[in-house]
């Protein structure tokens, strides 16, 4: 579905992943940028993901490595022509033949001015989006076309509005009318932010909260209609490390909680 609008106290920023990660910057072409991820899959079990981010002759080239030998690739030509992008895609499995890797995906993005607009192509099927902002009013929509079934998919729309310190946002998922969202995002002051979603599939909510408890750390907790809660910190330790740490807890099941903590080193 498209979202033109995504509350900020309601997306991310609740990870309970127990993980580390570096990041550092080489002269090699100029500058290439790595990271490397170590996550605590299990008490027993640490996996590590590199990364590596470089440029030559125009192109933005990355690349990314698991523990299990899955390599990750992708190369991106921005205003191939004015306001165009290109990106290709691909990945292979570890253990896997270079005859076996994956169908490989072609996106085009386009933005110019207050239109901004999406296409990729993976096999026969083709996925494609756009945005039109007039002020404080944003409309999108989205659609699938599977050329080898002759089928298009269900379409989906979104708006978003900005009144002042609050945005409202709707998005229809098909044009049924039984998948329907609605988001409601709120400004107090600059240090609290308050947001609620709702969807009418399920008929689930959340309601979610953020406070800036100083200029260097701040606190977000949100709670769903499922009972789950989940509170978010994120400090600033240096002006090249963070710390985040996050708190899952089921309130139907108190024994049923996550926590984990993120540091991160660039």
């Amino acid at each position: 579905m498209v979202r033109p609008c995504i509350a900020g106290v309601l997306g991310a920023g609740y990870g309970t992943a127990t993980k580390v990660d570096i990041s550092t910057k080489s002269d090699l072409n100029d500058g290439t940028a790595i990271k490397t991820t170590f996550v605590r899959d299990a008490a027993d079990k640490i996996s590590a993901v590199l990364k590596a981010s470089t440029s030559w002759n125009g192109f933005q080239l990355d690349a990314t490595a698991n523990g299990a030998g899955t390599i990750k690739t992708s190369a991106a030509m921005a205003d191939v022509v004015d306001g165009v992008k290109l990106t290709f895609e691909t990945s292979l499995a570890g253990g896997a033949k270079v005859a076996d890797i994956a169908t490989p995906t072609i996106t085009a993005d386009y933005e110019q001015g207050d239109v901004s607009a999406s296409a990729s192509v993976t096999g026969s099927t083709l996925d494609a989006s756009a945005t039109f902002s007039a002020g404080d009013i944003c409309v999108g929509a989205a659609t699938s076309y599977d050329s080898s079934a002759g089928s298009l998919g269900d379409p989906s729309l979104a708006a978003s509005y900005t009144m002042g310190a609050t945005s409202l946002t709707a998005g229809m998922n098909g044009l049924s009318g039984d998948d329907l969202t609605a988001t409601v995002a709120h400004t107090v002051n600059e240090d609290l932010k308050v947001a609620g979603t709702f969807t009418s599939k399920d008929q689930k909510f959340a309601l979610g909260a953020g406070y800036v408890l100083d200029s260097g750390s701040s606190i977000k907790a949100k709670v769903n209609s499922d009972g789950v809660l989940s509170v978010g910190y994120a400090r600033k330790l240096t002006p090249k490390a963070s710390l985040n740490a996050g708190l899952q807890v089921d309130t139907n099941d108190m024994d049923s909680r996550k926590f984990g903590i993120a540091l991160n080193v660039a």
